[in-house]
């Protein structure tokens, strides 16, 4: 066998729209995701009744570290074929099949139906070896592809439905499931991972990456995909009705015509929050209000949005609207409290992150608000230590739940354990420069400032480019007496041509180390 090289490409930020009537396309969405350190969107696809999501397991999967992820059980689903919003919860997974399946709190969207192992008898078949000979393989076969590439319209951009085509298959089995690898793909644009593949109205597969094998004549370019013989089967053992796979219900959701303009809406909502641009969601929300006025969804995106522009009664204001229509809507009651705790409502913020908490036992995130929320006043750090504690068993996985528990155990002088704690974050997610940060604190509070210093330059080293983490260390080095070595650094602070804000922090470091700079 000829010596093969094997590159995989993955597309990690994939989006979905509707295309068609009764197509498979009108069964897909998308899923907007908030890690601990970073927010995507990926594509998924409805199945079952229509309250099933499909997804690869990238898609909900946060990378913290070489080694470690972090999994996001309560993503957002927005549906391309009405332009609804909803929280979704992750049920289960697989990492063999790159597979994730989620809940949604209602039914009724239109579901794709999947192709049975007799729709595959004309498919060519072998082994995995002919698939790494680099070799020409498979057999015609002609597929469809949908997935939604980013596309210029005017002064933004748009999602818009991409179709691509594939006229050659190669089905394998490599591990526990069998796999198919599309050939002759065209347009040549790259194709969003989770994208559905259709042989006529049934979907045969999902799209997961690019793969090119070296070692032959020409080199040899496929999609590999998951089969749709083994994601029905998984799908049937994780709680999804078999029959309802091979045999989709008509959908019972409602259509509207504005449907592609309140996808657009929601997807740049979310966009801009993740960006942590309130002013831009805060316009688009307010369309997304008008459009959909007795939907509560729409009101919780523009009261967050409000939140982030600090106009805390007109969010306050949105947040009991949404109520009024939905007073369960997931994130509704911690996301009025943080609006609250800016207007120093505290008691009202507190019982209503209790409720949050009540309401949804199996969320972390009102668990952690209400860990942050008592860390505030050192008669209730006991309480705070109880809640970050929680957070932690509820998400293991999660580095911020692990930093916000040092915190705790800092504010209450337990200087040891806050280190232990930041060093399972740095286990996780060695790269995170808040964890160098936390880490620096700790050991100058606690008086051990070599470990300190070693800690905000390893900060520096991280991100060399960042005027606050050079800040961080000159104030620090200045404190320590160390002023030649603090001026070299407030040197690079300047080369970096920052704010006028950071020229103001530069400023009153020099004053306080008796510069006449």
């Amino acid at each position: 066998m000829k010596r093969a090289l094997i590159f995989v490409a993955l597309i990690t930020i994939a989006l979905a729209s509707c295309a068609f009537a009764d197509s498979p396309a009108d069964c897909a969405g998308v899923i907007r995701v908030f890690g601990d350190q970073s927010n995507w969107m990926s594509m998924c696809f409805m199945v079952g009744d229509g309250s099933w999501v499909v997804t690869t397991l990238d898609s909900i999967s946060e990378k913290v570290g070489t080694t470690a992820t972090h999994l996001i059980r309560y993503p957002v689903f927005v549906s391309a074929y009405t332009g609804a919003a909803y929280q979704c919860e992750l049920k289960a997974y697989d990492k063999d099949l790159n597979i994730a399946l989620l809940k949604l709190p209602i039914s009724g969207f239109p579901a794709v139906t999947f192709a049975q192992s007799s729709d595959f008898s004309k498919a060519a078949m072998g082994t995995m070896g002919e698939l790494m000979s680099g070799d020409p393989i498979g057999n015609r076969w002609p597929t469809d592809i949908y997935g939604v590439t980013r596309e210029k319209s005017g002064d933004s951009y748009k999602l818009a439905v991409g179709s691509w085509s594939a006229n050659k298959i190669f089905v394998t089995e490599i591990g526990k499931y069998y796999w198919a690898f599309l050939i002759d793909i065209s347009p040549a644009q790259p194709i969003p991972n989770g994208s559905i593949v259709t042989r006529g109205p049934l979907v045969v597969g999902m799209y997961l990456n690019r793969m090119v094998i070296t070692g032959g004549k020409d080199d040899q370019i496929f999609g590999r995909c998951s089969i749709s013989t083994a994601i029905a089967r998984w799908l049937g053992e994780h709680g999804v009705d078999s029959a309802m796979l091979y045999s989709s219900p008509s959908a019972t959701v409602k259509r509207d015509a504005d449907a592609d303009t309140v996808f657009q809406l929601q997807a740049r909502i979310y966009s801009m929050i993740g960006a942590s641009k309130p002013d831009l969601a805060q316009s688009s929300a307010q369309s997304l209000v008008k459009l959909r006025p007795s939907d509560a969804q729409p009101h919780l995106v523009l009261g967050i949005a409000l939140t982030g522009l600090g106009k805390f009664d007109e969010a306050i204001s949105e947040f009991d609207a949404a109520a009024k229509i939905d007073p369960k809507l997931p994130t509704l009651r911690t996301n009025r409290a943080l609006a609250l705790l800016r207007q120093k409502k505290t008691d009202e913020a507190e019982k209503e992150l209790i409720k949050a908490v009540e309401e949804a036992p199996g969320d972390v995130r009102p668990v952690a608000a209400l860990a942050d929320f008592y860390l505030a006043d050192e008669k209730n750090y006991e309480s705070s230590l109880t809640y970050a504690k929680k957070a932690v068993t509820m998400a293991s996985d999660s580095p911020a739940a692990y930093l916000l528990l040092a915190r705790v155990q800092k504010r209450q002088k337990n200087y040891q354990d806050s280190v232990d704690s930041i060093g399972k974050v740095l286990q996780m997610a060695r790269d995170w420069p808040d964890a160098w940060y936390a880490l620096g604190s700790t050991y100058e509070e606690a008086g051990d400032y070599e470990k300190a210093e070693k800690a905000y330059r390893t900060l520096v080293e991280k991100q060399p480019q960042n005027p606050d983490s050079l800040l961080t260390l000159a104030s620090f080095l200045v404190d320590r007496g160390k002023k030649d070595e603090a001026s070299e650094v407030i040197d690079k602070i300047r080369a970096l041509n920052p704010s006028k804000e950071i020229l103001e922090s530069v400023q009153t470091i020099e004053k306080k180390a008796g510069s006449n700079k």
